[in-house]
């Protein structure tokens, strides 16, 4: 089912469905991908661990093995993000997630790189870049 078309998997779906919300997403079918077995942190004959996809980032940072072998794995968790999205975000959500770069919000707005290499192609005066943060007017090419 997952593999059909406009079908997007959603684990925590923080990320998901925010760009649901602002239009950037709009998948036809939702997965719920919660009951698969891939939220298990294990550790492996050489002393490393395999953490499941569907682990969440809060059960992640707060095992045992994570805290005491990878605390710094465990301090990034608990530091980028609130709570609330912690106890919801998975590990492979965060892995995919898509970027967050403000010109994802205006779903219909080319990428500032790609506006810029327009405008410097055609010799253009100036254009307005479409990211709201930081829009200003590029200058030509010379």
């Amino acid at each position: 089912m997952i593999q059909q078309p406009d079908t997007k998997s959603i684990g925590g779906g923080t990320n998901l469905i925010d760009l649901m919300k602002g239009d950037v997403e709009q998948p036809v079918r939702l997965v719920d991908i919660n009951h698969i077995g891939l939220d298990g942190i294990t550790e492996l004959a050489g002393g490393g661990l395999r953490i499941g996809a569907a682990a969440r980032n809060s059960d992640t940072a707060n095992h045992p093995l994570v805290r005491t072998r990878y605390p710094l794995l465990s301090e990034a968790l608990l530091s980028g993000a609130s709570p609330q999205l912690r106890n919801m975000a998975t590990v492979g959500g965060n892995l995919l997630q898509r970027t967050r770069c403000p010109y994802f919000m205006i779903p219909r707005s080319p990428c500032v790189t790609s506006a810029r290499r327009a405008a410097v192609a055609a010799r253009a005066r100036g254009i307005t870049a479409c990211m709201r943060s930081s829009a200003r007017a590029l200058p030509a090419s010379r």
